[in-house]
């Protein structure tokens, strides 16, 4: 904790305000891309609903067209039923077949098939080959006219195969004629199937519909196929694969058919626009992550000039007072304690005097590096005074390690000094104290390592020299 502390205060916030910076810019990032993909989920969703629409029409004009020939239909079999008790009368059939044709030309043929055997067809040339036709024989008819026979509702499938040749929708109309009058049409007997062979492209034509309706392209598709290309009735191959907008259909005998659209151009959903608004937004983001840089940088400059020394940078009384209240909080809980180390420079005022301050300044920068060569990372140096310093290091130290230390601090310090090419000779006093065995206080802590410092001190003052070449200091 106290090595993240100091690593906190010398870097002055700096990663505090990197942290910050870099939050603030990916937040803005993701608020611009949450914005750009919310514009084109609602942009893409007014599209899909406007395709919509127009597919609604696409259906209603093919739904209107299928119904108006199911009618046509459902005419013919009220003249079946009609005449159902009379001999056949193939002249009659084929006069109403015929104008049926020609009043609805997207009815290719009309068969009649008593008992499920086609036994009339108009036209009849091109269609004679499927006279005499067993639709219980053939597995690809028979499915639907069972339905509609059994359902006694009218049924729409295919497209089919046809026996005559071609591929066509086919409506399958059964007819139940009442053996009675007023029987009602659960009751009544199945007297035969009668079928339109629609052509599905004059279909499509008769409904106004093709390929691309409103630069939509159109699709039609029955879902219950088992494969693609069985699925494709009518228009784009391949819209079942892509995001295309579907409508069912509402057809006759339960088909599962579906109208598909797509954009001739995809969906359009002006994403230079979006980009650029994106652009912008990380401009802004990165502008505000700056921003956030230098506010938190400058705040915690000035919160650093308030804990440091302004000329060595190192930790000023403020902050060393600081970390001894921590690590004597610490010490009456864990019963480790911490020791100072008070150095004060032998004879400094006469170097200023005789060298100037910028060589006072200089070897104040340079004693200050020394000592922080010799401590660890968890260890505080701070600059108490002018001459002055405090090396505090947290844990107690043994007689022997602390003499080892202060041993290694005061030849550390002794060594020579170089300011524009003359060396000056250095030397320093050091006072220790220990807590809580020397004090139970900070004050008193400090007062003993001054104290101590001070006899050091008197021993033996030491003043510095002046050396030229290789000669070493004098000191004395």
């Amino acid at each position: 904790m106290n090595a993240l502390r100091q690593f906190f205060v010398h870097s002055n916030g700096a990663w505090v305000a990197s942290l910050t910076a870099v939050i603030c810019f990916l937040a803005g990032i993701a608020v611009t891309a949450h914005v750009g993909y919310t514009v084109r989920s609602e942009i893409m969703s007014q599209n899909k609903r406007q395709a919509v629409a127009n597919l609604s029409e696409v259906r209603a004009k093919l739904e209107g067209e299928l119904n108006r020939t199911v009618a046509y239909g459902i005419g013919l079999r009220a003249n079946v039923i009609e005449s159902s008790k009379e001999p056949f009368n193939a002249r009659k059939y084929d006069a109403i077949a015929s104008d049926l044709i020609d009043e609805n030309p997207v009815i290719r043929s009309i068969g009649l098939a008593p008992d499920n055997i086609l036994q009339a067809v108009y036209p009849y040339q091109p269609n004679q080959s499927a006279i005499g036709l067993d639709y219980r024989l053939n597995t690809s008819q028979w499915p639907a006219i069972r339905q509609a026979m059994l359902s006694r509702e009218i049924v729409i499938a295919g497209p089919l195969e046809l026996v005559q040749g071609g591929r066509a929708l086919l409506i399958r109309i059964p007819v139940f004629p009442p053996s009675e009058l007023g029987q009602p049409m659960p009751e009544r007997p199945y007297w035969g199937v009668l079928s339109l062979v629609v052509d599905e492209a004059g279909l499509m034509q008769a409904a106004g519909i093709a390929d691309t309706v409103k630069q939509l392209r159109i699709g039609i598709v029955d879902k219950a196929a088992s494969t693609p290309e069985k699925a494709h009735i009518f228009g784009s191959f391949g819209l079942m694969d892509i995001d295309s907008v579907s409508l069912p259909l509402n057809l006759p005998g339960g088909l599962k058919w579906e109208v598909l659209g797509y954009p001739e151009n995809g969906w359009n959903s002006n994403e230079r626009s979006i980009w650029i608004t994106q652009l912008v937004g990380s401009l802004i983001s990165l502008l505000f992550g700056a921003m956030a840089f230098l506010l938190i940088s400058e705040v915690y400059k000035v919160r650093s000039m308030a804990l440091h020394d302004p000329l060595t940078g190192l930790a000023n009384r403020r902050l060393l007072e600081d970390r001894m209240l921590q690590l004597a909080v610490m010490s009456d809980r864990t019963g480790s304690g911490f020791e100072i180390f008070y150095v004060d420079l032998d004879a400094f005022k006469p170097i200023n005097d005789n060298y100037g301050h910028a060589a006072g300044d200089q070897l104040l920068v340079e004693i200050g590096h020394r000592l922080q060569q010799q401590t660890r990372q968890t260890d505080t140096v701070a600059r108490v005074g002018g001459d002055e310093f405090i090396v505090l290091t947290p844990g107690n130290m043994r007689r022997l390690e602390r003499e080892a230390f202060l041993e290694r601090l005061g030849e550390r310090l002794s060594e020579v000094f170089e300011f524009s090419g003359v060396r000056i000779g250095v030397s320093a006093s050091i006072g220790s104290a220990s807590f809580p065995s020397d004090a139970g206080t900070i004050d008193d802590l400090l007062r003993v390592a001054d104290s101590r410092m001070y006899s050091q001190k008197t021993k033996g003052r030491k003043k510095p020299e002046t050396v030229s070449g290789n000669e070493l200091p004098q000191t004395g």
